[in-house]
């Protein structure tokens, strides 16, 4: 049973199907589901709350975000992973190799791009279409460990963010990062954040949906749970090749953790003590 399941990645083909020459890879599909099952819940929250955000803003501003998302994630990619990208800054979102025009796909994306995208998108929106940011984004980051929890079993799926060599029961037979090589038993980081980025931190959200909290704390509590649940992981995942160090021990993953952190905790205090005031 041990043996089965730590080499089940030979047995996992990353693409999903393929129609003529295009092709769709099970990250693809996890993240479109992802966010469809995370809006289908923010939908149901929302109906169940009866807080100041309707059900026609939150499918208004649907759309919006998953491109902002997008973007986001792209873009952070090439800035913090592969900066080669930004030389033509059409293989961003162009599904074709520039040079030969053949089908690709679109591959890499960057959580804190997509959370830099998630909050340009609603701060812009809210400002057009007079909405208070923190109702909706006190609603919005409910959903979000859910559209985590799948997309990094995308990211398991597409065989990729492996974690560091171990000789842990469960440990999976991965690629090397470097594709030299045989196969090694590493650490399946991408599930550990699937369970603790994802699963554990939605039941957190979850429950504190049940209470009165201030605007914006619900806010600041997911991205300070991310963040430190991110931080801790890192020390499970092996470093992106190429990407920076810090203190000889720091991933970039772990310092962008400690940023999101720095602003996610005084957030926290700020609104909690605001309305105490009140």
């Amino acid at each position: 049973m041990i043996s089965a399941w730590q080499h089940i990645a030979q047995h996992i083909d990353p693409v999903a199907f393929v129609i003529g020459p295009f092709s769709m890879r099970w990250y693809a599909l996890c993240f479109i589901f992802g966010f469809l099952v995370s809006l289908a819940y923010i939908l149901k929250r929302c109906a169940s709350s009866r807080g100041p955000i309707g059900r026609e803003t939150i499918l208004d501003f649907a759309p919006w975000l998953f491109l902002g998302i997008l973007a986001g994630g792209r873009i952070g990619f090439a800035l913090i992973y592969e900066q080669s990208l930004l030389a033509d800054p059409s293989s961003l979102f162009s599904p074709f190799d520039p040079l030969t025009g053949a089908y690709v796909g679109i591959r890499g994306m960057s959580f804190f791009g997509a959370l830099f995208g998630a909050a340009v998108t609603l701060l812009v929106y809210a400002f057009f279409r007079r909405v208070r940011i923190f109702p909706l984004s006190d609603l919005l980051v409910q959903g979000v460990p859910l559209a985590l929890m799948f997309g990094r079993i995308g990211n398991f799926l597409n065989l990729e963010l492996p974690g560091r060599v171990t000789a842990v029961p469960w440990a999976v037979s991965y690629p090397n990062p470097d594709g030299v090589g045989p196969w090694t038993l590493r650490h399946p980081s991408s599930l550990y954040e699937a369970g603790l980025e994802g699963a554990i931190l939605f039941v957190v959200m979850r429950i504190l949906s049940r209470k009165r909290l201030p605007e914006g704390v619900s806010t600041g509590i997911f991205l300070a749970g991310y963040a430190g649940s991110r931080f801790v992981l890192e020390f499970l995942r092996e470093p992106d090749p190429g990407v920076a160090v810090f203190f000889g021990w720091m991933t970039m993953g772990q310092s962008l953790a400690v940023v999101l952190l720095l602003v996610s905790i005084p957030m926290i205090g700020v609104f909690s003590f605001s309305h105490r005031d009140r």
